[in-house]
């Protein structure tokens, strides 16, 4: 079955002089002039097989077949216009979804701000969080399941990457801990006491040989996943551990953890996204989430 063949002006046309019933009060609205007016109602006549309109005095009236095209017209009319309306309003982010990730680490102490600060300027964008680990998040936006996330694991190439901060990581223990009141610790301090760790699938353990060397093979290991379980573990004195020393800074001015006087790290925390352009909210909150660094290619 062919389909007839109209633009969208000619619809437009159509609409208007049906309603004023007059060409050029129909051109003055829509800016035309009459004889673009006139020649838009000839083609989609044409593009019909109808006769839409015959001349009424100084005007214009509808037949029987413009009667009855007029209404669906005009409600085709509206449905274009409300795509556009849409449109408009997506780009203004008037509305809009993200699915966004993180690790624990970035969600606790590198998003919140960022996501508070997007969220007062875009109301109306509804915003969802998903946390797991650095590599389960980045297989995800790889996967297209998030929009884009933050991590602290190195990017896998594939993904387009944003370094937004360095995170360090530091040796800490309760401040009643043996390892606390030594001047000095070195790997052979630490393999005496257990190690409270997050996990082998966790990105932060990959930096923690970095820091205790061949005590990570020596020690006794309690994993705990979670690096808040882990803290908790700390300052109940079960042992030392590696965190971020954003996640400690409130106990060790509090006195409850000491960092211990040993090496630390620092890690990268970056924003990731596929390669591909999203949608206009999309765009806006990575703009909003990295600023103006540089991408890595």
């Amino acid at each position: 079955m062919s389909r007839f063949q109209f633009t969208f002006e000619q619809l437009r046309t159509f609409v208007a002089v049906a309603e004023t019933e007059h060409v050029s009060k129909a051109a003055a609205s829509l800016f035309l002039t009459q004889g673009a007016v006139t020649q838009q109602l000839r083609h989609f006549e044409h593009a019909l097989g109808l006769q839409l309109m015959e001349r009424a005095g100084r005007g214009v009236r509808l037949t029987d077949a413009g009667k009855a095209l007029a209404t669906a017209c005009k409600a085709a009319l509206r449905a274009v216009e409300t795509v556009e309306d849409t449109a408009r309003s997506m780009k203004a982010l008037e509305s809009g979804s993200l699915d966004l990730g993180a690790s624990p680490t970035c969600a606790s102490y590198y998003l919140p701000s960022r996501l508070s600060a997007f969220s007062a300027r875009y109301p109306a964008v509804k915003l969802t969080l998903t946390v797991e680990p650095s590599a389960a998040i980045a297989a995800q936006v790889l996967a297209g399941a998030l929009d884009c996330a933050v991590i602290e694991a190195e990017p896998p190439p594939e993904l387009v990457a944003v370094v937004l901060a360095r995170d360090e990581l530091v040796l800490v223990a309760h401040v009643d801990h043996p390892l606390s009141r030594l001047g000095h610790v070195t790997p052979a301090h630490l393999e005496k006491y257990r190690f409270l760790g997050r996990g082998p699938g966790w990105a932060g353990e990959q930096n923690v040989r970095k820091i205790v060397g061949r005590a990570y093979d020596h020690s006794e290991i309690l994993d705990l996943g979670h690096p808040e379980y882990v803290r908790a573990a700390a300052i109940a004195g079960l042992g030392y551990a590696v965190l971020s020393v954003l996640a400690v800074e409130a106990d060790l001015a509090g006195g409850v953890l000491k960092r211990l006087p040993g090496p630390s790290t620092f890690r990268e925390i970056s924003a990731i996204r596929r390669r591909s352009e999203g949608g206009p909210t999309l765009e806006e909150f990575w703009r909003h989430l990295t600023g103006d660094r540089r991408q890595a290619s």
